[in-house]
């Protein structure tokens, strides 16, 4: 393994485990511990860890030295986005978040301006005065060319299609990189969330649109044309379906199933979630048709990964406990008669920013240092 691989894997590691000491890291990264130890020490000089304490045990020898990030070295900004928000993460170098926002786009949004939007955050976490800004991560929704860093094409926003986002956003691709939306929550959650200590992790993105992400045994799952986890375009049966096309779980899975026309305003799903929250009886019955769904949609997952967990991530989120024991109830349905379990189902925890937050830790675990 070569000097720059093995200090990025040190590093990774770090962050992801604050604390941990030098020859637990060998262990981790599976090099001997004077070579560990030698490449931490250079990374120590160059102003990227620092020795935060000393580990007390009741084992005799040296006490183990803990090791974290230093926070004060840089920066990383991350984005996740769909058809109705933006969301932006400012980060240091250890992960630490320094800002948030949230950014409401426009019925039916534009590609210019989304990569409006984006260019002026970027522009405005670069200019706050917290150090270089060492990456930038977004979270893309639809199909991409990750080693491109380009958007294949998104129909809920308008002129989404082949977008550079190199050059729409004026940076080098050293400095940017992409992953799907939902891959980036699954990173998120990975790295930062409940589920750190998970290897097998499914997350379920419920948004406009519905979307998979896989990790299996520690690894990202993305395919051979980087389409893993795109259920939208799974039928469904539907008693009210009379034409010949199929109906797709998208149509009856996400924000847009609340209306008849497909096209939900802020305010109607800010009505819809109070409803449910306040019992009206209509809002319940939508709700019920689409956790079922829901159910059936992790049920099928759970079935092909066998995961430790489930996270699901996206709007339904706002309704609560009421939605999620709802998905673990309609799982256990689906499952019945099944090999698999049902397994542990929870909310990101880290709200609507875990996707912008998976980005910023993609850009990070892309850190090289000069």
């Amino acid at each position: 393994m070569d000097t720059a691989t093995l200090e990025r894997l040190l590093i990774r590691e770090i962050r992801r485990s604050p604390g941990i000491s030098r020859r637990d890291l060998a262990d981790r990264v599976d090099v001997a511990r004077s070579t560990a130890g030698r490449r931490v020490d250079n990374l120590i000089d160059n102003g990227l860890v620092r020795e935060s304490g000393v580990e007390h045990t009741a084992e005799a020898g040296r006490p183990k030295r803990q090791l974290e990030l230093r926070g004060d070295y840089g920066t990383f900004i991350g984005f996740d986005f769909d058809a109705r928000n933006i969301y932006g993460v400012l980060v240091d170098f250890a992960q630490s978040t320094i800002a948030e926002v949230s950014i409401p786009l426009t019925p039916r949004p534009s590609k210019d301006e989304v990569i409006n939007h984006l260019r002026e955050t970027i522009d405005r976490f670069r200019d706050s005065g917290h150090g270089t800004l060492h990456g930038i991560g977004i979270g893309v929704p639809g199909p991409i060319k990750q080693s491109k860093r380009l958007a294949l094409g998104y129909p809920y926003i308008s002129k989404w299609k082949d977008v550079d986002l190199c050059q729409e956003l004026d940076v080098t691709s050293n400095l940017l990189h992409i992953e799907h939306n939902t891959r980036a929550m699954a990173i998120g959650e990975y790295w930062l969330g409940s589920a750190s200590q998970v290897e097998n992790l499914i997350c379920i993105n419920v948004r406009t649109g519905i979307s998979a992400a896989i990790i299996s045994e520690g690894r990202l799952i993305r395919g051979t044309h980087e389409l893993a986890g795109e259920v939208r375009g799974w039928t469904v049966s539907s008693e009210n379906n009379t034409s010949p096309k199929p109906v797709w779980l998208e149509d009856r899975a996400t924000v847009r199933a609340i209306s008849p026309n497909s096209v939900t305003t802020p305010e109607a799903w800010n009505e819809f979630v109070s409803n449910c929250r306040d019992g009206d009886r209509e809002a319940l019955k939508q709700l019920s048709e689409i956790v079922k769904h829901h159910g059936d949609t992790v049920a099928r997952l759970a079935q092909v990964t066998d995961p430790e967990m489930v996270v699901f991530a996206g709007s339904f989120n706002d309704i609560g406990d009421l939605y999620l024991d709802q998905v673990r109830e309609a799982t256990a349905i689906a499952l019945l008669g099944q090999f698999v379990p049902p397994p542990p189902i929870k909310f990101v925890s880290l709200g609507h920013c875990t996707g912008a937050h998976g980005a910023a830790a993609l850009a990070a675990e892309q850190f090289k240092l000069a």
